[in-house]
């Protein structure tokens, strides 16, 4: 028999942190990947580079990959990039905290993280998480199309793509669902 301790979080939290952390996992890679493709002129590349620490690469990211383009590219990376400053507290909340609830604000669960000698404490509902979400998703896109135009030539070059859910929709079942059997 195995005895484990629970997190207290709803499966639908769960789900959200999960996305949240895979979210942003994506960002970091897409971030590291342009800035990586944009230095390929120089051997050696800084030691920023080195990719242990991710606000020195989006520093470099803003330098190489986004000053460059053209003035409408140009203004969409660097909105990304001051909304990637301004998630960074949220994002370190979620990621590097323990979770509590509490029975009497049953709607909000707070994230308890240690820094420099102290205890933080973040408080997040249900929406919060959604919309965390959502954003990190749209800078990613933002970040990988900043014109239309951008969208448009990766789909005349490439061919149509289609993502896991579409796949499900069009050939049957989930290929993975929760404890429930249902979809997260």
């Amino acid at each position: 028999m195995r005895i484990a301790l629970q997190t207290s979080l709803s499966k639908r939290e769960t789900y959200l942190i999960g996305s949240i952390v895979s979210q942003w996992g994506y960002l970091e890679a897409d971030i590291f990947e342009q800035t990586l493709v944009a230095m390929s002129d120089l051997d050696p590349l800084p030691k920023a580079m080195s990719n242990t620490n991710f606000g020195l690469v989006l520093d470099l990211w803003l330098e190489r990959v986004a000053e460059p383009k053209d003035d409408e590219r140009r203004a969409v990376l660097k909105a990304q990039y001051d909304m990637i400053q301004l998630l960074t507290d949220f994002r370190q909340a979620v990621v590097h905290s323990r979770w509590e609830w509490n029975a009497n604000k049953p709607d909000e669960v707070v994230a308890v993280r240690a820094k420099k000698k102290e205890l933080i404490r973040a408080t997040f509902t249900i929406n919060d998480l959604i919309e965390m979400d959502a954003r990190i998703g749209e800078i990613r896109y933002l970040i990988r199309y900043p014109s239309e135009q951008d969208r448009a030539d990766e789909l005349a070059d490439d061919g149509i793509r289609i993502s896991r859910s579409g796949w499900e929709m069009l050939f049957g079942q989930p290929t993975v669902t929760d404890e429930t059997g249902d979809d997260p």
